[in-house]
């Protein structure tokens, strides 16, 4: 596995994790700080491997789709 679908790997585990956590916060009627601050440094986390994953597309914008992503 490359590094890019290694990140794409992590991407998919942060995501189920932030999914999870935002459950538990749900059941828990929103009021956890241990749950939010999880939430907040996977989302950082997060938005880390989203910039490490596009530095390794380049210059390039488009992603094949056919949709200018800017």
């Amino acid at each position: 596995m490359n590094e890019q679908e290694e990140l794409m790997d992590s991407l998919l585990n942060i995501d189920l994790e932030i999914i999870d956590n935002v459950r538990a916060l749900q059941k828990e009627n929103w009021v956890s700080e241990t749950l939010k601050n999880q939430v907040e440094d996977l989302l950082k986390i997060r938005d880390e491997m989203v910039v490490r994953l596009m530095s390794h597309k380049g210059n390039d914008p488009s992603c094949d789709c056919g949709d200018d992503h800017k």
